[in-house]
């Protein structure tokens, strides 16, 4: 059963930026309203509570011909560890996108 919006329209699994943060949710087709689950909820509070654990300045250093940015030792408990990093992309002039194999929230 398709849910519907107040305004009437069809309500559909998306994704949405907020508060930095690009996570599922759900929007009407028709007036664009963002609704969140309880499960989609509890996966920006997890966000939230690992940046804050995670971010922070970071030092690019030379590896041989490459580079590499370090990362805390805590990012482990996440899933993130050597040769996780699927893709990398650039986003912006000031920033990249590091894809992760699989889910590491």
């Amino acid at each position: 059963m398709k849910q519907q919006c107040k305004c009437g329209g069809i309500i559909t699994k998306d994704k949405y930026f907020t508060e930095g943060f690009l996570v599922t949710s759900m929007r009407c087709q028709h007036c664009e309203e963002v609704f969140f689950t309880p499960e989609q909820t509890k996966e920006l509070i997890r966000l939230h509570k690992a940046n804050e654990e995670i971010e922070g300045e970071r030092k690019i250093i030379k590896v041989g011909t490459s580079i590499a940015a370090l990362l805390p030792k805590k990012i482990e408990k996440y899933g993130i560890n050597e040769g996780a990093v699927d893709c990398v992309k650039v986003l912006s002039t000031d920033s990249i996108e590091i894809r992760f194999k699989k889910n590491v929230f």
